[in-house]
């Protein structure tokens, strides 16, 4: 194998800058490892709450878990993806955002493998010891054993699927904790990412409407085009209008569900008023450290309202993910959540992350040249 170095741009902390640097290649692969060659790492928004420090993080590391890329070189006892197809060299793929030991507590009794008590996370490590490339924002990742491999069908592109490997995949697993299927009114705080597919998702899993609330309009349109019914535009609402409005819409009853996609925990209070009784509501945006909020208990307990708080997910709901976007892929314009792109270089990484925290792209996009 090559014994060439390359590029990785390095996150140091938090107010200091980005730095970019060479890293060798491994030169003989463990059995279960697989490197690759990255096609395409689009920016999540924990990507940027990690640069402007608002969690822990380890350092040095490469940041970027949304990630799609070509097979380079595989292990002796690589045969076969998550799903079973044959995997060879050359191949597409993305890959679960976590790698976890499949023996311990989390992994074989709760069922919850991303919280693995060995867990590597990608994106997430320091990248200061080999394998060095541990994170999507480089020209090369190398895939730990525990990685669950999912070749990318021909007919996706890698905008399509890239953000599946974490916005997407954790929606499918919120949806599918919480029992989302037939129901009248589905509410969505938030049409970033997350809130685009859970439109998405909450009309194929059988919502008749869906209510979407964001603060930037450009978003708001562009949900209705991953379907959602009503739009409100919550810049130019109070929470008690905003309460109102969505009460009206379904006729005083409230929602069936409840999305929280924001990032802002204050949403919550509102989003629980909003529920019908024996309603649920679902967490996904307001996870870091900090972020409390207060919440009626006596709501709580006599509407008979249930709470689900949600964190990554397990492969089979990424593998789930992938088969329901090939599915629907003519229905709504996935490639329009990713853009614009940006070279994989110190300022190329740092523009992106701008212009997610700016919030003027959805997924900016990091191509290595």
């Amino acid at each position: 194998m090559s014994s060439n170095e390359y590029n990785a741009i390095i996150f140091n902390g938090f107010d200091k800058p980005l730095e970019e640097v060479k890293y060798p290649l491994p030169k003989k692969l463990a059995k279960y490892e697989i490197l690759v060659k990255v096609s395409l790492s689009t920016v999540c928004g924990s990507d940027v709450h990690t640069w402007l420090g608002q969690r822990p993080f380890p350092t040095p590391c490469i940041l970027g878990h949304e990630i799609t890329g070509q097979i380079v070189e595989m292990g002796n006892e690589i045969k076969n993806d998550f799903v079973g197809n044959k995997l060879e060299k050359g191949d597409r793929i993305t890959w679960s955002m976590t790698a976890n030991c499949g023996e311990c507590f989390f992994c074989k009794v709760a069922d919850i493998p991303q919280k693995c008590e060995k867990l590597f996370k990608y994106g997430h490590v320091s990248s200061n010891e080999p394998p060095h490339f541990t994170g999507g924002f480089a020209e090369y990742v190398l895939l730990q054993k525990g990685s669950s491999i999912f070749k990318i069908p021909p007919e996706l592109s890698d905008e399509e699927v890239a953000p599946l490997m974490c916005a997407g995949a954790c929606i499918m697993n919120g949806f599918v904790m919480a029992g989302l299927g037939k129901c009248d009114y589905v509410l969505v705080q938030g049409c970033g990412a997350l809130g685009m597919y859970s439109c998405v998702l909450a009309k194929e899993f059988g919502a008749k409407k869906v209510i979407a609330i964001e603060l930037i309009e450009e978003r708001l349109e562009l949900s209705k085009e991953f379907g959602a019914d009503y739009v409100i535009n919550a810049s130019k609402e109070t929470e008690e209008t905003i309460v109102e409005k969505v009460m009206e819409i379904t006729k005083g009853r409230g929602v069936d569900y409840g999305i929280e996609a924001t990032g802002q925990p204050e949403v919550i209070r509102s989003g629980f008023k909003m529920l019908r009784i024996g309603g649920k509501y679902i967490i996904f945006g307001a996870i870091y450290p900090g972020d409390n909020v207060t919440i009626d208990s006596h709501d709580l307990t006599t509407k008979c309202l249930q709470l689900f708080g949600v964190h990554n997910y397990s492969p089979i709901h990424l593998a789930k993910t992938i088969k329901l976007i090939q599915k629907i892929r003519g229905k709504y314009p996935f490639k329009k959540l990713v853009g614009p792109t940006f070279e994989l270089s110190k300022d190329g990484v740092e523009k992106a992350l701008k212009a997610q925290k700016s919030y003027s792209a959805l997924r900016p996009a990091i191509i290595p040249k």
